[in-house]
């Protein structure tokens, strides 16, 4: 199977030719931090720790909210566009905020952010770093501290195109939306269930689905359908 390092230069080629650079925030994600923290009146005191910030279209909503936020991502690449995005919109940022992570571990203190939002980067590890990753997001997160994910689902339709490896990983994926990024872990419920289970409270599961059921045949490259888990879940508050 294809280690981290495998991901690693995968995702440093992308963001440094500017391949799938997202420009707006996820949906999904603005309506979790927004039903979360909307009523809050002092952003600036709530530390939200953007996983995976790709080309920082997430984080820039956070920024631009008021929020204290924090960008980790695998590729350098991916924070120097995070950063300059930032940067373009007046927004004076400290450079600390920016942080090259190894896939394995996260260079943060204790009890640090209120909140994680991972949108289908805990998904391009291996499960058994997975485990270790949802224990390292436990150990940042303050007492009460909320995690939102958005990672794919063990029923993706382009699961097809892969080669299976075990534990719910794949790699190898000849066409679709994984081609040429490596490996994926694809989750089942159980498993996300089971994550979240020590030390951690959920909130809710939900399944996002989207299928194009009609494209003009001139657009027939727009066709696409997603299967994703929608995670919010809690750390608990007596201990840990």
């Amino acid at each position: 199977m294809a280690d981290d390092k495998a991901n690693d230069v995968i995702w440093e080629k992308r963001y440094q030719a500017d391949a799938r650079v997202a420009k707006w925030p996820f949906d999904l994600i603005v309506s979790m931090i927004m039903r979360r923290f909307s009523k809050v009146e002092q952003r600036a005191g709530i530390k939200i720790l953007d996983y995976g910030c790709g080309g920082g279209n997430n984080f820039w909503f956070l920024k631009r909210e008021g929020f204290d936020g924090y960008a980790c991502d695998i590729a350098q690449s991916a924070l120097d566009i995070t950063e300059r995005k930032i940067a373009s919109e007046g927004i004076e940022i400290s450079s600390d905020r920016f942080v090259l992570i190894d896939g394995k571990t996260l260079p943060f203190e204790d009890d640090l952010f209120d909140a994680i939002i991972d949108r289908e980067s805990l998904c391009q590890s291996p499960w058994i770093q997975i485990e270790k990753n949802v224990q390292e997001f436990n150990r940042i997160l303050k007492p009460g501290g909320s995690y939102f994910g958005i990672n794919f689902t063990d029923h993706h339709p382009d699961a097809r195109y892969g080669r299976y490896q075990k534990n719910g990983d794949w790699n190898n994926f000849s066409q679709g939306l994984f081609k040429d990024q490596g490996h994926r872990h694809l989750f089942s419920l159980n498993e996300l269930v089971g994550l979240f289970n020590e030390n951690w409270e959920i909130d809710s599961i939900r399944e996002h689905s989207l299928k194009t059921v009609y494209s003009g045949p001139e657009r027939l490259s727009d066709r696409e359908e997603i299967s994703e888990y929608v995670i919010v879940a809690h750390t608990k508050n007596d201990g840990r």
